[in-house]
């Protein structure tokens, strides 16, 4: 695999609004468009999302921000705090990148196959990555 550019930087927050009004007041950073989500884990419990999504240049930013339950982002909070959680980037096929990063050694943490991935290569610089199919400009995605 061989990246060319970074199409998507993630942050969990706490508090979508509070970081919205922080970043549009000090940075310019906007538009925001909003989208909400949710469902059942797979243990059956309730999960709900909010997130905002801005671009800089062609860069998409996203702020994800849990409401109910449990996400892929909240040990990640709790470990960490706020932050950056992870880098997206288009691929052409995501499955199959996917299945090579696998193969090479990298952890597949969440698949939706045809869709996304988030994979950890682990080891030193340890970062989540989220290979993303390529469809254009994400603002409306569900991704976390």
């Amino acid at each position: 695999m061989k990246l060319t550019s970074v199409d998507h930087i993630s942050y969990a927050v706490t508090d979508i609004d509070k970081v919205i009004a922080s970043w549009t007041t000090l940075y310019g950073i906007g538009p925001w468009t909003f989208r909400e989500n949710g469902g059942v884990d797979g243990k059956g419990r309730p999960w709900k999302i909010r997130m905002a999504f801005a671009y800089l240049g062609p860069v998409e930013i996203e702020l994800v921000q849990c409401t109910e339950g449990r996400i892929f982002q909240s040990k990640f909070l709790d470990r960490w705090g706020e932050g950056i959680h992870h880098l997206g980037f288009f691929v052409d096929d995501v499955d199959a990148e996917v299945a090579k990063l696998a193969q090479d050694g990298a952890t597949v943490l969440v698949h939706d196959p045809g869709r996304f991935a988030y994979v950890d290569a682990g080891g030193p610089g340890g970062a989540i990555f989220e290979l993303m199919s390529k469809r254009g400009k994400m603002a409306a995605a569900p991704e976390g």
